[in-house]
């Protein structure tokens, strides 16, 4: 168990993010496909606890694992300009063997979304370079000092910064573009099959 700090923010330029963690010297990480599946019960209660049960799969040039995660709000007051959770995680041997076991506990897929997750380290923050069917966003994973700290270093603006959930990211550019809802948010094959040649090609993705 432990508590995940979060920050994320949109409309960023990857290309001019790069540049600054390399002149930084931040750690690359490396890069992987992210498949996810979000449990619920039939009627929707974890999300009305603000609560997520996800199995997903990373999929990167070494091959690819699964991980089951259960988030929830930690039980006690957190700072408003970050976004905290009760994390619990463990990985899986077999993707499709745990979700037989979770539909079998009575649990359903309530959506899926896929991602492109690009990996650095800088300052004790994991920043994450996040490329999704609807845009790009930067997620900064730490405590909340450093990551508001690296965020100033790395010239990304508070008024950009969420703490919402991808999710809400997507409802919210739905809205935007006039779209009819869709808690699903997955790349289009032909888009990810690309950037998984991009993927094991280790050439530097392109726009979405």
């Amino acid at each position: 168990m432990g508590f995940e700090t979060e920050l994320k923010f949109t409309g960023a330029d990857f290309a001019v993010l790069r540049g600054k963690l390399r002149a930084l010297a931040a750690e690359p990480l490396g890069r992987h496909v992210e498949r996810n599946l979000v449990f619920d019960t039939p009627d929707r209660s974890f999300k009305g606890r603000d609560m997520l049960l996800r199995l997903r799969s990373k999929i990167g040039r070494k091959g690819s694992r699964s991980v089951l995660t259960l988030k929830q709000p930690p039980g006690h007051a957190v700072p408003q300009d970050v976004k905290v959770y009760d994390e619990r995680e463990t990985l899986v041997d077999d993707f499709d063997a745990m979700r037989s076991i979770l539909e079998g506990l009575g649990y359903d897929a309530a959506f899926r979304y896929e991602k492109v997750r690009e990996e650095w380290r800088l300052d004790g923050v994991e920043i994450c370079l996040d490329t999704m069917p609807f845009g790009d966003v930067v997620e900064l994973e730490g405590e909340r000092d450093a990551i508001l700290a690296c965020a100033g270093r790395l010239g990304l603006s508070m008024d950009s910064s969420s703490t919402g959930t991808y999710h809400d990211l997507n409802r919210a550019w739905r809205a935007r573009q006039g779209l009819p809802h869709d808690d699903n948010f997955c790349f289009p094959q032909e888009r990810l099959q690309a950037l998984l040649e991009e993927l094991y090609s280790d050439a530097e993705p392109t726009a979405v």
